[in-house]
């Protein structure tokens, strides 16, 4: 599934406005490509962001508490990165095999 068709599917469920809609609303002279396309940049910025956080600056918290919120990021990743994994499992369906029926080249 491609990002493009989240505001149509969206609208179809009858919710509110996704964020493509509202980026391209707030950017009256950019298409819906272009909103996805800036979405992808800030994502991938961002994960930069927290692998760098998580690697490098030690924090006070405990090491088990961060690695449990950073792998919690890294599920809604996978649910929402083809698609609405998490009301259209079927969008899932690959990662679950490579999981636990695809067997691992030796």
């Amino acid at each position: 599934v491609d990002l493009c068709l989240f505001p149509q599917l969206e609208r179809e469920r009858e919710h509110v406005a996704s964020a493509v809609e509202c980026y391209v609303k707030e950017n009256l002279s950019a298409s819906r490509d272009e909103a996805v396309e800036s979405f992808r940049n800030e994502i991938s910025i961002a994960w930069k962001d927290a692998t760098e956080e998580y690697c490098q600056n030690p924090t006070p918290l405990p090491v088990a508490l961060t690695q449990r919120i950073l792998n919690y990021a890294r599920c809604s990743h996978v649910l929402y990165e083809k698609g609405d994994g998490y009301t259209d499992p079927y969008l899932l369906k690959a990662h679950i095999a490579s999981l636990f029926i695809d067997h691992v080249p030796l």
